[in-house]
Formats: C-alpha cells, sequence, structure tokens
C-alpha cells in the first residue's frame, strides 16, 4: 500500500521488534506528569464557554414590527423598543445554540410597557420542528421596569427559534435578554467544564495572547465598570470582563491549578505604562501581594473590597520573554523570582521552558509539516491536526525519558481540544482524547528499555515508566512512521507478577476517503493477558499507543 501526505509516499510495510524493560534507575524528579492548557481572555457572555445559549445582542423584527435600539447600558447588553404596528401578535425572533434535551433553561429579561397591555408571548419553537413541539408562556410589563423569568425544558436536542411577541399597537422595552441552563457553573457551560475536567488538567496558564503586548494585571481587578479593556478594541463586548479573579474561578471549576504568567521586562526595555524593570518587578510582586496577601496587607484589602474576602492561593507563576522570545535573561529571572518569593515565599516562580511543553516533532513529522505549510487551506487543516498532536506526544515522551515530570502547561486552547458540542461525551478533539489519555495514569518514575535505537529522533519510540497514582507501569509505543510495527515487550527484568494489560492507542485512517474536514482519528482499546511477562503491541502507522501493565 502506497500512503501519500502533502507529497511524503512510503510504503506500508510491517517490521517487528523486541525490547525489554529493565529496572535499572533512572534520575526524576519523581512528580507525576500532567499536562494542561492555557486560555487568552474569556471575556464576554457569548464566548463559546460561556453557558449564554443566545447567540448575541441581535435581534430580528418580524414583518410590520419596528425595533429600535435605544441605549448600550453596558458592554454586553443593550435596551430595545419593540413597537408592533401589525394587525397580528408578532414581535422579536433569534435563533439560540443548540439548547439540551430534558435540561431546564431560563430566560431572564428587564421590560417595561410604553403603551398597549403590555402582554408578552414567549415561544419556543424547535428548528425543523413540528408546530405542536413549539412551547409558549405569558407574562405582563407594567410601566416601570421590572425583571421577568420564564422557564422551558427542551424536548428536542437542536437550536430554536425564540419569539417574544406583543399585541397589535403595543410598545415595550427590554434590556439584560439572557438564556442560559439551570446547571451553568458561575456563567460557564456545565458540559464544557465537564469535558474538561475528563481530560484533568493538571494547569491551565494565563495570559495566553502574546501579540497583545504588555498585559497589566490592574486593568482586570475590581468592578467591571472601571476595568479597561483587554485590546484596543470598538466591540464592547472585548471590555476585559475576564481578569485575575475570573481567571482563577475558572481554574478551580476544571480542576487545574492557575498559573499566571509573569512578562520580565529586561534592563533597558521600556513601555508605555511600565518605564523600567524596577516597575516590572514591582508589579509581578504586587500581583502577588493582591492574589496571597493576607491580613492588613494593602492589597489584601482591595482585594476584599472587590468582593474576595479570602486569598487567590495562586500558588504557580510562569516567568515569560517579552515579545515571544525564547525566555527571560538569568539575571531578570533571578531578579523577578527573588522579589516575588520574597512577597510570598510558599509560591513555585519557573520560567517558560521549565513549565511549558513545547511540542518537538521527529525528523519525519518535521517534513510533513513543513511541506503541509505550503499546501493547500483544505490539505492543511485535514492533515495538521494529528500530526501535531504527534509532535505533544513526542515531547511527553522525552520528558519522561529525561525525568522532567511534572504538571506542564501546553500551548493549546481549550478551544482546540473541545469541538463546539451540546454533550461532553461528543467534545473532545482528537488531541483532547490524546491529553485524556496521558493525564489519566500520569507516569513519574521512568525506567530503561532495552532493544531498539530509542532516540529522541526516531520515528518509533518505546517508552516506560511507573505510575504512583495508578499503582502500575506505563508503556507508551510512538510511532510517527507510515508503516505498521509490531512490539514485543518483555517485562521479566522486573522480576514483578504482571497478569493483564490494557492497552489504548490512537490511530488515524490514512487511506480514508477525503470526505471530513479533518483526517479521522480512531481510538482503539484491547485488554489481553500479560502471565507470559511479554506484552505484544501492534504500533497502526502514525500512531500512540498507550500500555498499562497491572500485576
Amino acid at each position: 500500500m502506497l500512503l501519500c501526505c502533502a507529497g511524503v509516499v512510503a510504503t506500508g510495510s510491517a517490521a517487528e521488534w523486541s525490547v525489554r524493560v529493565l529496572p535499572g534507575p533512572v534520575a526524576t524528579n519523581v512528580a507525576p506528569l500532567r499536562l494542561g492548557l492555557q486560555v487568552g481572555f474569556l471575556d464576554g457572555r457569548f464566548h463559546p464557554l460561556r453557558a449564554e445559549c443566545l447567540t448575541g445582542l441581535d435581534w430580528g423584527a418580524e414583518t410590520g414590527v419596528t425595533l429600535e435600539t435605544l441605549a448600550a447600558t453596558s458592554p454586553t447588553n443593550r435596551t430595545m423598543r419593540v413597537t408592533n404596528g401589525d394587525a397580528a401578535r408578532l414581535g422579536i425572533t433569534q435563533i439560540t445554540r443548540t439548547l439540551r434535551s430534558g435540561v431546564g433553561h431560563t430566560l431572564r429579561l428587564q421590560g417595561r410597557r410604553v403603551a398597549g397591555k403590555g402582554r408578552v408571548w414567549v415561544t419556543f419553537q424547535p428548528m425543523g420542528g413540528n408546530p405542536e413541539d413549539g412551547v409558549t408562556e405569558r407574562f405582563s410589563l407594567r410601566d416601570e421596569w421590572r425583571s421577568r423569568e420564564v422557564h422551558v425544558v427542551p424536548q428536542h436536542e437542536t437550536a430554536y427559534r425564540c419569539q417574544l411577541a406583543i399585541e397589535p399597537g403595543s410598545v415595550i422595552e427590554l434590556s439584560a435578554l439572557s438564556l442560559v441552563p439551570d446547571d451553568a457553573e458561575d456563567g460557564w457551560d456545565h458540559e464544557t467544564l465537564e469535558a474538561l475536567r475528563g481530560m484533568s488538567p493538571s494547569v491551565i496558564g494565563w495570559p495566553a495572547a502574546k501579540e497583545l503586548g504588555t498585559y497589566v494585571w490592574y486593568d482586570g481587578v475590581g468592578p467591571q465598570a472601571v476595568r479597561r479593556p483587554a485590546v484596543p478594541s470598538a466591540v464592547p463586548e472585548e471590555a476585559h470582563a475576564f481578569g485575575t479573579a475570573e481567571f482563577v474561578t475558572f481554574c478551580r471549576l476544571t480542576g487545574a491549578e492557575p498559573t499566571l504568567r509573569v512578562e520580565v521586562f529586561e534592563p533597558g526595555m521600556t513601555d508605555e505604562r511600565v518605564p523600567d524593570q524596577a516597575a516590572g518587578v514591582r508589579m509581578a510582586t504586587e500581583w502577588v501581594a493582591y492574589c496571597n496577601a493576607t491580613g492588613n496587607h494593602p492589597l489584601a484589602l482591595l482585594r476584599q473590597r472587590h468582593g474576595h474576602p479570602e486569598p487567590l492561593r495562586v500558588m504557580r507563576w510562569e516567568l515569560i520573554a517579552r515579545g515571544g522570545a525564547d525566555g527571560p535573561s538569568a539575571a531578570s529571572a533571578a531578579a523577578y523570582t527573588a522579589a516575588m518569593c520574597a512577597e510570598d515565599p510558599a509560591i513555585c516562580v519557573t520560567v517558560s521552558g521549565d513549565a511549558t511543553l513545547t511540542p518537538r516533532s521527529d525528523p519525519y513529522v518535521s517534513e510533513i509539516l513543513r511541506r503541509l505549510a505550503a499546501a493547500p487551506p483544505d490539505e492543511r487543516v485535514y492533515y495538521a491536526e494529528w500530526y501535531n498532536a504527534l509532535g505533544l506526544a513526542c515531547a511527553v515522551l522525552d520528558r519522561v525519558e529525561q525525568g522532567r515530570c511534572g504538571p506542564l502547561a501546553t500551548p493549546l486552547q481549550p478551544e482546540q481540544v473541545l469541538y463546539r458540542a451540546s454533550r461532553a461525551r461528543n467534545m473532545l478533539t482528537d488531541t483532547g482524547v490524546l491529553l485524556a489519555l496521558i493525564n489519566r495514569y500520569p507516569a513519574d518514575r521512568p525506567v530503561l528499555i532495552e532493544g531498539m535505537p530509542n532516540t529522541p529522533d526516531s520515528s518509533l519510540r518505546v517508552q516506560a515508566a511507573w505510575s504512583t497514582e495508578a499503582g502500575q507501569l506505563i508503556v507508551f509505543v510512538y510511532n510517527a512512521a507510515p508503516e505498521a510495527h509490531t512490539v514485543r515487550i518483555g517485562l521479566a527484568p522486573l522480576k514483578r507478577r504482571f497478569v493483564l494489560y490494557v492497552s489504548d492507542q490512537l490511530a488515524p485512517d490514512l487511506a480514508a476517503r477525503r470526505d471530513t474536514q479533518a483526517m479521522p482519528v480512531t481510538h482503539t482499546q484491547k485488554v489481553g493477558s500479560a502471565l507470559s511477562q511479554t506484552v505484544v503491541c501492534e504500533a497502526a502507522p502514525c500512531s500512540i499507543t498507550r500500555v498499562l501493565v497491572k500485576e
């Protein structure tokens, strides 16, 4: 069989390898390797990770209805006047996001009557469904502004047409319209959080965006009304609503530890708001104090006035170079670390190379990615996700082999590991499944492998490690080559009584028809006996396999 990807052609002949897992000690930091993510500015209630089921501030007016925007009362809200000049009961409409069946949703709004009786009919009609599948509720508005709620339990998992209708001749004003499922968690979508929790992310680094320039943390704390925008923009939804406290809350909801990233100013650097390195060090130190200080510390009192009486307990801090450079100088990193740890000796300060896992491809995958960079967009999209995921897997094996494990952020953001779906079980992308596979049984104590050229540049690699959390042996088989390999893993030198194994393999279908946006990747699980103290792994082309061997 011939396989062709972005100009790389290879034959599909298989090969066999026999390796042995040896008991010899390997230097290690004995920290479980678990991967995390990074996030940018998750501003606005219409962000894909949020629970809001309306698609925006804009509503459509039915024929005969006049819709006027009176004012923008906040960055994510506006006041609208609805006038029904028709002879029928009509109003405004919007198509929602997909609503989950069997889950209660609540439409909230503020409104008042301007003319007419003020009666409002709210109808939810499933898109493509029968008229009898719709649900209609009614409420009345008065002359003064009042809050109203309408509860609905969708019976179909689909988008709905939401209509707010009024009687002929009536005029009403509406504001603060929102449609949120009742299981939302602090404004975030419950199913999205469940999907992220299922990945068991270790840490989440923030802020992620490097092109935004210097991040000044003062802009992202305190009342929303007084915050500066995160980026210069005329779009009000991009106001800086996602700041330090919101980030920490998001991390805790996903089960990850927050890592705050501090941009290091080198001597001679200047900025409009940070004139020199001393000011940069002071800003970083005050950020530590705002998050962790107690008692009568001025920044602890400020945090309390902002509605957070208890310390945020951010123990992980990462120093990054300005402008996306490789890392800060040793002298500058030492100056920042000393000042920040003087403020809170309990924190851990690392530099970007140690705290974030950077994907690294072997020469074969590197060549494919190089050619994909010049390929047509559809071909690039089709292949790139999985080959980039292999680069992440390759970097994981590097860390395990070196014994440099522990919690590590990755360059991945939630939007790259989650599909836009209504249920958590359908959300993980292939890359998300890979992260979940690595995190399920985190490796922490590497062991030696004998019997094959297991170099970092090999397209076929085998790496084993003990997992303290699982109490078992983990073996990774990385096969980036376009041909299959049979790997016989000998366990007898360990002198343990292994009884069974469970292998999980992620492998793309290289010969599949190009009728999907991305190359299909299959997750195959296999359970077998290990009583012979030998495990056979059939490593498919361009695959990553994790084998859990149990005593």
